[in-house]
């Protein structure tokens, strides 16, 4: 679903998450999903006249199964480039003995090919963008910024009405810091990993709002 110029949106379709692309002369795939809902995203992607083939890039915001275990598959199949934080690099190969054991889950491992190290200036072509290391959740999630468009895709760090969880190798603490740095710019769209997207900025500011004060409840218990 086309949201803007050169942004689109693909809802999560069950255990997976939702996956943006943002093109400018290169395009880029955020967050693809599981492989159980590959199948899914590649229908959503065909009504905006994608196809997986079409992408140059894939962005990792984080990398828990959900948001990447279709990475290998489309990798295998296209030879897609794939980003990820280099503080993500031993907590990717952790996950991927957990989410067999625990979870049932199949995570293959992919090759990545470009790691990001602190916060980068976009490397990909013209686009607008700022990666963003805001771990909390994990310890190398990132967000994804455009001043010029004023959105925001925030992975797991924060949803509507929520933040993501700390119990799987996350730090609160780190949490709090990362969402309040967010919370400074000037977003007018929130794009979330899970859940509906946040449009307007007073929307945007009411949500920071929330769940800042949501967060020191949970911690003061």
């Amino acid at each position: 679903m086309r949201l803007r110029s050169k942004l689109y949106y693909y809802p999560e379709t069950g255990f997976t998450s939702n996956s943006y692309i943002i093109e400018d002369g290169v395009r880029i795939l955020v967050d693809p999903g599981h492989y159980d809902h590959l199948r899914d995203l590649v229908e959503l992607m065909r009504e905006d006249g994608f196809e997986l083939r079409d992408v140059d890039w894939v962005i990792v915001t984080h990398a828990h199964v959900d948001h990447c275990g279709s990475v290998h598959e489309i990798q295998k199949r296209y030879g897609v480039k794939v980003a990820m934080h280099e503080d993500e690099r031993q907590y990717m190969q952790a996950q991927m003995r957990f989410a067999p054991r625990l979870l049932g889950l199949s995570f293959t491992p992919f090759t990545v090919d470009h790691w990001f190290r602190g916060d980068e200036s976009s490397c990909f072509g013209g686009l607008d963008l700022k990666i963003l290391h805001t771990p909390g959740h994990t310890p190398g999630s990132i967000s994804i910024y455009s001043h010029d468009q004023k959105y925001l895709l925030t992975g797991d760090l924060v949803f509507e009405g929520g933040v993501g969880r700390t119990d799987l190798g996350g730090d609160t603490n780190l949490l709090i810091k990362s969402i309040e740095r967010v919370s400074q710019l000037e977003v007018e769209m929130l794009l979330p990993g899970h859940g509906p997207i946040i449009v307007g900025a007073d929307n945007v500011a009411r949500n920071f709002r929330f769940i800042k004060e949501f967060v020191r409840f949970l911690v003061s218990k």
